[in-house]
């Protein structure tokens, strides 16, 4: 667990320096991707920036889930879809570009979702089955669209 902790620390500490960097030109867009997994705990942090962000999908299946997306897009489509199984979940995504699209799908018995989008068109799906379930949104943007269900056991 604890080189686990360490290796959090350190995509943290990327993914500060990566947001950091601002807006990049097409050439100079890149990702950092890093995961953890075993059957207790998944560990997953994906860091995209530049004019062409891909699309984002992370599923976990652990009792203990953390997810972490941050996409720096341009004026393009910025999406990101997760889908977490297990006892704890945990998701923070930071959003930027012309579109953004987030889709968070948690089941479990505690359930935390952190959404910031920022970009001309916002969208955001959250869903979370579970007795704690606590979700944060925050879009800015000229059109924002969302949806939050949440649902105890």
């Amino acid at each position: 667990m604890r080189s686990g902790r360490q290796m959090l620390k350190r995509v943290m500490a990327a993914a500060a320096v990566l947001a950091a960097i601002g807006t990049a030109t097409q050439a100079e867009a890149g990702s950092v991707q890093r995961s953890v997994t075993n059957r207790n705990v998944s560990i997953e942090t994906i860091v995209q920036f530049g004019n062409d962000v891909q699309p984002v999908t992370i599923e976990e299946n652990s009792r203990i889930n953390i997810a972490r997306v941050i996409q720096i897009g341009g004026t393009g489509t910025v999406d990101a879809t997760i889908i977490q199984n297990g006892t704890r979940n945990y998701v923070n995504v930071i959003q930027v570009g012309g579109t953004t699209n987030a889709a968070v799908g948690q089941s479990g018995l505690s359930n935390i979702a952190d959404i910031t989008q920022v970009g001309n068109s916002t969208n955001a799906l959250l869903l979370q089955i579970g007795d704690m379930n606590t979700g944060a949104v925050r879009q800015f943007g000229r059109f924002n669209w969302l949806a939050i269900f949440q649902f105890g056991r």
